[in-house]
């Protein structure tokens, strides 16, 4: 792919400006502006790593490809700007987007994930196409030295090589701008034929037998549909901490052994006023409803009124009646000895107007049987005469008394209340990550080469397919997920971090909800690399299947590379012992092997159907042939006619600007 070891330096460096500016952005924000998960900055350095990686890939691909057609520094930097940048800009919008809408969703671990995650992606745009160009052409001699892959000290100060000079044998070298050379004999002749890649030929015979390829994928989805109907997810903390660590095996321990107290859940009642919650009457009434409402029988489980304790309920009494041990009433000590104040001062709010009352249960509420109770204590709760929804606050009266308001609440109800929410509205973000993509990608915006109508790629057609496509790419995804750690296919190998953890053997809620936008943006970033390949051949005079072909021929190699990267990064997930993670990391692996060798290569048959001529306006481009027939001339300028792309001439341009400024006065490197 780049044949020259020395631009990996910008890969890199890529890498170490996206990350440090992402954690320079994040940090003040964690402190000054929103809580930030523990979860966000390992991901934000993955998303980095990996849009990182992509995008430079992208950018220097191009630009050694037109450098191998014989063109200068300069022309071939603005040719991949113009092609490559394009992609860049509408994949980095994309993904970012997709992260943003993540903010639909009420929970704050997600809204700082995708903050952080969104802040990467816009410093992966901005640093690939501003610190890469600058480099390139500050040092244009020494990143394009490629005699033995770079592996030399061509023009370097310790080099004795050098290009282009009176030792090397005449016509060996080429002589372009800059004083950037290239070797002669590894120069494109126009009539050399180009040897057809593996994806190329998959990609003719897939649109050959299109029917039969549809139906394949289909049915390789049945399977893995039907687990997914079978999903199911727990809310419990502990898939956050680490299985191995002597602190998760103490909480564990602990739970077990004070189940009743750890962790309780609480009611809190809101009298109508100061002097009703200080009179006997109220204390007497809210008694006897907490008495009846011990009553009902949960899931189970069922409570006793001993389960509450309160300022007006303690042991399954009514304290406004006395405390009795035995036939003493201790009471009038109690309040002697100022510890009913005391604890008043502990439940009663400032204003005396809400007091709280505990709620132990004998179970776990992390447990099926722990949230069907705490459903059932919800919905036990006394309803209003006139709540016509579902959505109604408790409101209790009893024996002739207005109690007050009454909301149940806990960590543990606040999990369970959050991931029902949150799941709940996981179509919506769906359907606004689609219509994200059907805007940027059908709607108007900039192309590979402008006319006076524009667009990403001006059909309707194209994020259609895309949308298809990657929807497809999640079932398979989160059903295998489902396969993985619910229902223990691959148990049998040993291997703990694809085994089911913990009791109810379920997947973690947050799991799914943070990889959906990932693997959206991941493979739209794949699918807008190719279709911007595809239509560049279109432009340049071929039909539809041949333009399809050759896109895959051109950048399928590009793609598996950067998926195989990307998938030894997520890997390093698989090696944590944090059941969460060992999970955001099987669905990444998964999702970017099924985008790279399948959804982006099989799937050719699903191309947006375009006529065969050039001259057809349906993506409002400019039919005008993009290459010479005759290809460029050795050691001359080529007669290849840039495009015009606003987007490339201000980042060239204004690269080129401070490039020089830079080294107005200074000696030129490389």
């Amino acid at each position: 792919m780049l044949r020259n070891f020395r631009q990996l330096h910008l890969v890199l460096l890529n890498i170490g400006a996206v990350g440090g500016t992402t954690l320079l952005i994040m940090y003040p924000m964690a402190c000054y502006v929103m809580d930030v998960c523990v979860g966000a900055p390992p991901l934000f350095i993955g998303v980095g790593l990996a849009m990182s990686i992509d995008y430079s890939l992208f950018l220097l691909t191009r630009f050694n490809e037109e450098r191998l057609d014989g063109r200068s520094i300069t022309q071939s930097l603005e040719i991949a700007l113009a092609t490559q940048g394009h992609t860049i800009v509408v994949s980095g919008a994309t993904l970012a987007l997709c992260f943003t809408s993540m903010f639909a969703l009420p929970t704050s671990t997600i809204t700082s994930m995708a903050v952080s995650a969104a802040i990467a992606v816009l410093q992966s745009v901005l640093v690939s196409l501003s610190l890469t160009p600058a480099l390139l052409l500050t040092m244009p001699r020494f990143y394009t030295a490629d005699r033995m892959l770079g592996l030399t000290l061509d023009d370097t100060p310790l080099g004795t090589y050098r290009r282009g000079g009176s030792s090397n044998r005449a016509g060996s070298v080429a002589l372009l701008d800059g004083g950037a050379t290239i070797d002669q004999s590894v120069l494109r002749s126009p009539s050399q034929p180009k040897q057809e890649s593996l994806w190329a030929r998959l990609g003719r015979g897939s649109q050959r037998r299109a029917p039969a390829m549809a139906v394949l994928l289909l049915a390789a989805a049945v399977p893995f549909s039907a687990a997914l109907t079978r999903f199911s997810y727990v809310e419990d903390l502990t898939p956050l901490m680490q299985t191995t660590h002597p602190t998760t095996k103490a909480f564990l321990k602990i739970r077990d052994v004070y189940l009743p107290d750890l962790p309780p859940l609480q009611l809190l009642i809101v009298a109508p006023s100061q002097s009703a919650m200080a009179s006997r009457e109220w204390s007497l009434a809210t008694c006897h409803m907490l008495q009846d409402l011990a009553t009902k029988e949960g899931y189970d489980y069922t409570m006793t009124a001993a389960d509450f304790s309160g300022l007006m309920i303690l042991r399954g009494g009514c304290l406004a009646e006395g405390l009795y041990f035995g036939v003493i009433d201790v009471m009038p000590a109690a309040y002697w000895s100022g510890f009913y104040d005391m604890a008043a001062t502990m439940l009663h709010n400032r204003e005396q107007t809400a007091t709280r009352v505990i709620v132990r249960c004998q179970v776990d509420f992390n447990s099926y049987a722990g949230e069907a109770w705490m459903r059932a204590m919800r919905s036990s709760l006394p309803r209003p005469e006139d709540a016509d929804s579902m959505d109604f606050v408790a409101y209790g009266r009893w024996d002739g008394v207005e109690i007050g308001s009454l909301h149940l609440y806990g960590k543990s109800l606040d999990q369970m209340d959050g991931a029902q929410y949150t799941l709940r509205r996981m179509p919506y973000v769906g359907l606004a990550i689609a219509a994200i993509v059907c805007i940027i990608l059908g709607g108007p915006g900039g192309g590979v080469v402008t006319s006076h109508q524009s667009g990403s790629f001006g059909t309707a057609l194209v994020p259609v397919r895309a949308v298809i496509c990657i929807s497809w790419m999640l079932v398979v995804t989160i059903g295998a997920s489902v396969m993985v750690y619910q229902l223990g296919y691959l148990e049998g190998l040993g291997i703990q971090a694809l085994a089911p953890s913990g009791e109810r053997q379920a997947l973690f809620w947050l799991s799914p909800t943070i990889t959906l936008a990932i693997l959206v943006g991941l493979g739209l970033d794949y699918d807008i690399f190719l279709m911007d390949s595809v239509m560049e051949h279109w432009q340049e005079g071929k039909d539809a299947r041949s333009a399809v072909t050759a896109a895959l021929d051109q950048a399928g190699t590009i793609i598996s590379a950067a998926g195989i990267i990307m998938f030894l990064a997520f890997s390093a997930m698989l090696a944590s012992t944090t059941p969460m993670l060992n999970q955001v990391g099987f669905m990444l692996c998964v999702g970017v092997l099924l985008d790279c060798f399948v959804t982006t290569k099989p799937r050719s048959p699903f191309r947006p159907s375009w006529r065969s001529s050039p001259t057809t306006p349906t993506f409002g481009r400019s039919s005008k042939r993009r290459r010479s027939g005759n290809g460029p001339s050795v050691g001359k300028q080529s007669s290849y006619n840039a495009p015009r792309h606003r987007f490339a001439a201000r980042s060239l341009g204004r690269t080129k600007y401070l490039v020089g400024r830079s080294l107005s006065r200074a000696v030129p490197c490389g």
